[in-house]
């Protein structure tokens, strides 16, 4: 066995993939998505690619998973019992996550793939939408318990009527990704959703 296999061998488990999560991550700050590849994070962890490779066959898996393992803790809603300070929250650490060059673009282009790679389709439903889906939902759900949303809307449309600006931008590039407009589109979701008589934002006039 070699040198570089002990270390594969000593490193297999959890520890391994908190290596090779952190390393993808420095390569995805250091370089674009297609100047990296599975022996690049290979050698940034300091095994052979075989062993990257048994734990995630393709480039595509293993960057998903590492920016997944970044911004997760991140990504938690809010529950301070005000709607409006939770939802302009998210949107804005949202906003701010896929501004960042060396999460957005490589997300971008994760995304790209998914239409062609049914195994990378299954584990971003899985990992990445799913949760982040049932999140929102149960988050929106709670806002209508406590009278803050209107109990007649359909909560899957309010999300995505949420939400889907910030990936229009990520992946179309039609504008910035800002707290400012993370901001404006909780101001007119929220002018539709709320409750009549709700709470306005300072400054506004209610709709």
């Amino acid at each position: 066995m070699t040198t570089m296999e002990q270390s594969a061998t000593a490193q297999a488990g959890p520890t391994l993939r908190g290596k090779v999560f952190d390393a993808v991550l420095r390569l995805c700050r250091e370089r674009s998505y297609d100047d990296i590849g599975l022996a690049d994070i290979a050698a940034a962890v300091g095994v052979e690619e075989e062993e990257v490779r048994r734990l995630w066959p393709t480039k595509s898996l293993v960057v998903m998973e590492s920016l997944l393992h970044h911004v997760a803790p991140s990504m938690r809603f809010p529950r301070t019992g005000d709607m409006r300070r939770d939802l302009t929250q998210q949107l804005t650490v949202t906003a701010e996550l896929f501004a960042d060059p060396g999460i957005g673009p490589h997300l971008v282009a994760v995304i790209s793939e998914v239409r062609a790679d049914e195994r990378l389709a299954a584990a971003f439903h899985e990992k990445v939408y799913t949760p982040n889906r049932t999140m929102a939902r149960e988050r929106f759900q709670l806002a209508q318990e406590q009278g803050q949303l209107r109990t007649d809307i359909d909560v899957d449309t309010a999300v995505d009527l949420v939400f889907g600006p910030i990936w229009f931008r990520l992946l179309l590039g039609t504008g910035p990704l800002t707290a400012e407009l993370a901001e404006r589109i909780a101001d007119h979701a929220l002018t539709g959703l709320r409750v009549a008589g709700g709470a306005v934002p300072p400054g506004r006039q209610a709709a």
